[in-house]
């Protein structure tokens, strides 16, 4: 038995792409959803998911409540702006058909954005996706919350696809929201005006030339450019929190 799990909060427009998307390899599907506004949890009820709400503790204390509620050996782990392919249920139909000596299986993201694709070496985003539930934990650091598993781990050939922002203005406000949370479990040390600088650069550097993203042209330059924005703003928001503490001394 296969679980879905997926947290939410007002997602209406990609809820029920994602839930489908699994539904031919999973045998359940668990929605936890922090009081969402808009359609998403009657959306998520008519795909027939077992909805539970909420108020949202952080991305990690989420996903391991959606965790608590799963039944099946294996659980495989999708955000709701995620689908996954035809190919990656046909392929985990497979592994889970003969018994497995791992314990988990890392899955590709592919991400799309600004119209295309991006399947080259700029985003090499492998996730830690199916995993056996007995054992299995959330962790890792806010706002990326990660598997944490006893046992051999695996890839699997076939990929999720990520649908994340909409538009700039978008990945903008992503890029805003999830650099406060970073900030908010992030050392705010004597080095941190120096890393608002280092960081973000080799950020870029790593992003635009060992990544191949200059391959890419504009949208490549562009990925570089808002990647080490984000890091930027992480280590600018621990700086202020720096100087708010000091002033307070």
């Amino acid at each position: 038995m296969v679980s879905l799990i997926v947290i939410t909060r007002n997602e209406e427009e990609l809820i029920g792409q994602c839930l489908n998307s699994a539904a031919p390899f999973c045998d359940e599907a668990i929605v936890v959803d922090s009081f969402s506004t808009d359609r998403t949890v009657e959306i998520a009820r008519g795909l027939g998911a077992r909805v539970f709400q909420r108020t949202f503790e952080g991305f990690i204390a989420q996903k391991q409540f959606a965790l608590e509620q799963a039944r099946g050996e294996w659980v495989f782990s999708l955000d709701a702006d995620e689908q996954a392919t035809w190919e990656l249920g046909q392929e985990i139909r497979g592994v889970l058909a003969v018994n497995s000596a791992s314990a988990g299986y890392r899955v590709r993201r592919v991400l799309y954005h600004l119209g295309r694709y991006y399947t080259r070496g700029l985003y090499p985003d492998w996730h830690l996706r199916l995993f056996r539930r007995e054992g299995a934990r959330f962790g890792g650091h806010e706002p990326h919350a990660s598997v944490e598993i006893e046992g051999a781990v695996a890839k699997l050939n076939s990929a999720i696809l990520h649908f994340s922002y909409r538009d700039v203005a978008d990945h903008v406000a992503t890029i805003n929201r999830l650099s406060t949370q970073a900030a908010v479990d992030g050392d705010a040390g004597a080095l941190t005006a120096v890393r608002m600088v280092a960081n973000p650069a080799w950020r870029f550097v790593n992003f635009y030339f060992l990544r191949g993203g200059f391959r890419e042209g504009g949208r490549g330059l562009y990925a570089a450019m808002s990647a080490a924005f984000y890091v930027f703003l992480k280590y600018a928001k621990l700086y202020e929190r720096r100087l708010r503490t000091h002033r307070r001394l």
